[in-house]
């Protein structure tokens, strides 16, 4: 892969792989060539043990007697496929990629980060930046063409990062003032479609109606949660929640 420009994208339903401005994932030979390529892109520029490998691509089964005969063909396969220098190591593989390449999950990890230091440091135009850039790639979920206990782990990781990722970039268009709180809203409504019972989501929206005036829908968010929380949960708001509820009330 020396010399090639590679583009590793994981979409809602599907691993995209390019290679010199080509897609080639199609070329990738069957299920678990296509998760060697994911494991090791996702492995923050880690070596990943051979060992740990097979184990991976033949869950949920146990790898058989001849499993590593059957890795070492995949392996040479694959390695054809992305080119000299794509794949390193014998007993521990790493992916190796030409300063040009783009591993998108890898980089919305990083505009997380970057958004939630700027978010600490109230740096609101960072934050919404770096948290609109992740957002672009967190919203089309992860590995969602794979069906395996390993891409089940790093989609539930996925998500929890799309959440924080969404909690960001509320957080910053609430700051930014009016012509970003209906961003901030979406953002809310968003967080609490995807988990009714956690309260970040409900604080962040009675915030944006409060903030855009609207004093008695931020209130009626509340009402809506607590009762939520009664219901199902046989629990009251938390603390912070009630604080906000008490701010809002005068």
């Amino acid at each position: 892969m020396v010399g090639a420009h590679v583009d590793s994208t994981w979409g809602r339903f599907a691993l995209a792989v390019a290679v010199a401005g080509e897609n080639v994932e199609h070329l990738l030979p069957g299920r678990r060539a296509r998760l060697l390529v994911a494991v090791l892109a996702l492995s923050n520029h880690c070596a990943v043990e051979r060992s740990t490998l097979i184990d991976v691509l033949w869950r949920p089964a146990l790898p058989g007697e001849g499993a590593s005969g059957t890795f070492s063909a995949l392996l040479s396969k694959v390695r054809t496929l992305l080119g000299p220098g794509g794949i390193h190591g014998r007993h521990c593989l790493q992916l190796v990629l030409p300063p040009s390449s783009i591993i998108d999950a890898v980089v919305a990890q990083r505009a997380l980060h970057a958004a939630e230091s700027a978010t600490a440091r109230g740096d609101w135009a960072r934050a919404w930046t770096e948290a609109l850039s992740a957002l672009f790639v967190t919203q089309r979920g992860l590995l969602g063409d794979f069906d395996d206990p390993w891409s089940e782990e790093r989609r539930a990781e996925a998500a929890h990062q799309h959440r924080r990722v969404l909690a960001c970039y509320g957080e910053a268009c609430l700051h930014l003032g009016p012509g970003e709180r209906a961003g901030a809203e979406r953002s809310a409504r968003a967080l609490i479609g995807l988990d009714p019972l956690a309260e970040t989501g409900h604080r962040l929206l009675m915030r944006a109606h409060a903030a855009q005036g609207d004093r008695a829908a931020a209130l009626a968010v509340y009402e809506q949660l607590r009762r939520t929380l009664r219901d199902q949960l046989g629990a009251e708001p938390s603390p912070a929640t009630r604080e906000l509820h008490a701010e809002l009330l005068g």
